[in-house]
């Protein structure tokens, strides 16, 4: 059984929320924080500590997702390429980030390339997959005909060649009506940027070849996707499936029968769209298969046009025909929008008016694999100028209907306290809701590639913000890019093979709160809020599994930003920047009354002002005026008396007043301190006997005396006297027998005992032996921690009605353990047990017995 609640620990650790990956030099840049207490910002140079740039935090808002209220830190207007950290004054750090043209371009790479290790029938070997090489499965070239696909040429139970494709997702079955929409956006992204994309090398197999990487990686799909049409009439299979999902193994480990299952009007249409749109882009390369391509698109059209209505309808299959498949469904009710986009695509391939849909685009929504109506639109946005008249004609109610439909987005995003068009509703937040910030980012793009509306620009920026870091947990969503990024995503290669590191460029799901007990549990989840809603875990699939049609649309956002943002050159040809004197006597204090010389370089600068505060001081004390910039020193300058506190201290431009790249950090030698940093237990609760391990830290001090004391008694009472410098933990003290007192450790200076750091008081339990009555206890019971909040340590207090093996944890709210507090047998009784979440950053953790 399992009970859980939730507490509350107080710190000032709390990260800023930023993007993870970076920012443009000229691009709005934004960095938000819960800490309300908190009033300014500052970004540092990761590669010297020294002060680029400070700013004052603004009211965001409050954000009913994530239950927070907000400040924002604006820093647009810093530009200067490098790598950062955005430090919120008297709280926490960010994750590192940078400022550099292209920013997005490795990002763009990796989203592609996580396409390849998703290949089936192929192995990936080192020299293209590095770490992340293996061997091949899934073969399919005796792919079994089931028996709702049987035809009189393809009876039940034969077998065709299928090899080829991606698979899907986090399982290894390969889907027509998906995989159409990824292929889509890949031929997409190069018909709109061709030029990123000619010299661009993925390393793949086919990178030595003459054709541009992200059209070969599309044709490895597009090959297989061939195989799915049945010669006979044109009709395409819906899926490529085992029967059932298979387990947690390589692809090469994973042989149970293979299956084409029925067709239907949804794998026509996609594959008709997608078969025709191919046909254009892939003829300067691949002539032969354009042709082929086009061919195969009208067959299936016409497929779908004599069978308008065939659903996918997986219960209803498994009533008729064995064997059960009972893995992705995919199937879809309404055809119109499939039917648009097959005849927008095959319109603009052919020029045959014919199939050109009037008004078609009407009531184009955010797409997604069930909604395609938005690709045949931005196929017929971006050909506007070629279309025949029939469509030219119509092209200012096109471009009217994706304004009136997606500006609302950039408009309220702009205003909430994420600053993002994605995460504005709560009902964004579903299955795949990152996919779905994805198609939003290609939506609001395409409105400024027809507008140049600079709203637009910044509105597509926000939504990978969203993805990258500036979110409700914190996540840069994509593998391996950014510091907080899924590790133990639903992917079932990443959790198989021997790699810590889960498969690069793969975008997790991403929050959704209403699918919580289908897999891992609800007690997994720590928050029903939509945006927390997010459990880096494996069994995690309904938010934390990858999908090929979820990276896909980012690879055209990231490919348009990048086509669409000009490199600068930021200009340095005025500046003055001091060199932190920290960096040169690696990281330690000064003393008060030290002198200390004060350098700095400079160009095109004749004098400077110097002056200093306290960290977190607003005035500024002036040290010296319009000295000659060329001298490049000030000598003796003295540190005043302030233990323990740091100085910022900036040279400036006498002419020019306040420069960003200016000031350095000096840290003054605190005063003598001790501080208890950690209590535990060998066994849970502090019962009378039980060893306890008692770890401190120190600073200034030579030798130190351990006590403890009863608060039945004032009295100290020795454990360990004279411990030198070197040791800063105890752990053979015992619990005494005191049942019901309260038990306190202090840490003193032996030469100074008004020095001393003592810890929160412990509760000794009465007996849980078999003097306890247990009669009032009937059922398994967790109470609520107290204090509760708590700073840093809180006690959780348990009862067993019978003996069983406990185990206690914390989680955060994202689903990652913190603690393991009890895992052990315990016999019937009442538990106390306390929890120390000194080490941890502040926020909602919850406990589970």
């Amino acid at each position: 059984m399992g009970i859980s609640t939730l507490t509350q620990a107080q710190s000032q650790n709390d990260l800023p929320k930023l993007n993870q990956i970076g920012y443009y030099p000229e691009a709005t840049k934004f960095a938000v924080t819960p800490d309300q207490s908190a009033t300014t910002f500052h970004i540092r140079d990761i590669s010297d500590e020294t002060i680029v740039y400070q700013g004052t935090l603004t009211n965001a808002g409050s954000y009913p997702h994530t239950g927070e209220t907000l400040k924002l830190a604006d820093f647009s207007e810093f530009n200067l390429p490098g790598m950062y950290r955005l430090y919120i004054d008297g709280s926490a750090a960010s994750t590192p980030f940078e400022i550099r043209n292209e920013v997005y371009d490795s990002l763009n790479s990796g989203l592609i390339k996580a396409l390849y290790y998703n290949r089936a029938s192929t192995a990936l070997v080192e020299t293209y997959a590095g770490v992340w090489e293996r061997l091949a499965g899934h073969p399919d070239d005796q792919v079994i005909i089931h028996a709702s696909a049987a035809s009189d040429g393809r009876p039940a139970g034969s077998t065709i060649s299928s090899p080829g494709g991606w698979y899907d997702a986090g399982d290894f079955n390969k889907y027509v009506v998906p995989i159409s929409s990824s292929i889509s956006h890949l031929l997409t992204t190069y018909e709109h940027f061709p030029e990123l994309y000619n010299a661009r090398d993925l390393n793949i197999p086919e990178s030595d070849n003459s054709v541009p990487d992200i059209l070969d990686e599309s044709m490895y799909a597009l090959n297989w996707l061939l195989t799915m049409q049945d010669p006979a009439d044109g009709g395409v299979y819906h899926k490529l499936t085992h029967a059932n999902f298979q387990g947690t193994v390589m692809p090469h480990q994973a042989t149970a029968s293979r299956y084409v299952v029925q067709k239907s009007t949804t794998a026509s249409l996609d594959f008709a769209a997608v078969m025709a749109q191919a046909s254009r882009v892939m003829r300067p390369y691949y002539p032969e298969f354009a042709d082929t391509a086009l061919v195969v698109a009208e067959r299936a059209y016409d497929w779908a046009v004599a069978n308008p209505s065939v659903g996918y309808d997986q219960t209803a299959m498994n009533n008729s025909y064995d064997p059960d498949v009972n893995t992705g469904g995919y199937g879809d009710g309404n055809f119109d929008d499939e039917f648009f986009w097959a005849r927008s695509e095959l319109y603009i391939t052919t020029g045959d008016d014919t199939y050109y849909e009037p008004n078609g685009w009407n009531n184009t929504g955010n797409s997604g694999w069930g909604n395609v109506r938005a690709l045949g639109l931005f196929s017929l946005l971006h050909h506007r100028k070629d279309l025949t008249a029939v469509g030219l004609a119509d092209t200012s109610s096109m471009k009217n209907t994706l304004i009136n439909n997606f500006d609302w987005y950039v408009n309220d995003g702009a205003a909430s306290p994420y600053r993002s068009p994605f995460g504005i509703e709560s009902w964004q937040f579903g299955w795949g809701s990152n996919g779905g910030a994805g198609n939003l980012g290609m939506a609001i793009m395409m409105m400024y590639e027809i507008t140049g509306d600079q709203k637009y620009y910044d509105g597509a920026n926000r939504v990978l913000d969203y993805l990258l870091g500036m979110n409700g947990v914190g996540y840069s969503y994509v593998t391996g890019f950014g510091d907080i990024t899924p590790m133990h995503i639903h992917h079932r290669q990443s959790q198989a093979d021997a790699v810590e590191a889960p498969t690069p460029g793969w975008v997790a799901g991403g929050a959704n709160p209403g699918n919580q007990s289908q897999d891992c549990g609800t007690s997994a989840y720590n928050s029903t809020l939509p945006a927390l809603s997010y459990a880096d875990l494996y069994c995690s699939y309904s938010t934390n599994e990858i999908t090929t049609y979820w990276n896909s649309p980012f690879v055209f956002l990231t490919a348009a930003l990048e086509h669409f943002t000009d490199d600068v050159t930021v200009s340095l040809d005025r500046y003055v920047k001091m060199q932190n004197p920290m960096s040169t006597i690696e990281l330690d204090y000064f003393e008060a009354g030290d002198l200390i010389d004060l350098n700095w370089t400079s160009s095109n600068v004749s004098s400077v002002n110097i002056a200093y505060k306290a960290y977190n001081s607003e005035a500024f004390t002036v040290l010296a005026s319009g000295i000659d910039a060329g001298t490049g020193t000030y000598t003796g300058f003295e540190i005043p008396s302030l233990p323990g506190d740091s100085l910022i201290i900036k040279v400036e431009d006498a002419d020019a007043g306040d420069t960003p790249f200016n000031m350095a950090v000096v840290r003054i030698k605190p005063s003598k301190s001790i501080t208890i940093s950690k209590i535990s237990t060998w066994y849970p609760g502090f019962d009378p006997g039980n060893r306890v391990s008692i770890e401190w830290t120190y600073f200034d001090v030579d030798t130190m005396d351990l006590h403890y004391s009863l608060s039945s008694s004032d009295t100290l009472i020795p454990i360990s006297l004279g411990i030198p410098n070197s040791d800063t933990d105890y752990s053979n003290f015992k619990v005494p027998d005191a049942p019901g007192d309260t038990l306190r450790f202090r840490v003193s200076d032996s030469n100074d005992p008004d020095v001393y750091g003592e810890s929160e008081p412990f509760y000794i339990p009465l007996s849980t032996s078999s003097d306890e009555d247990l009669s009032g206890i009937t059922n398994f019971q967790l109470h609520q921690n107290y204090p509760n909040p708590f700073n840093p340590t809180t006690v959780i207090n348990y009862q067993l009605p019978v003996s069983e093996r406990v185990q206690l944890k914390v989680f955060d709210t994202v689903g990652r353990e913190v603690s393991l507090l009890v895992d052990q047998v315990q016999p019937a009784g009442s538990y106390t047990v306390t929890f120390d979440a000194g080490d941890l950053p502040s926020g909602i953790y919850l406990y589970q017995l």
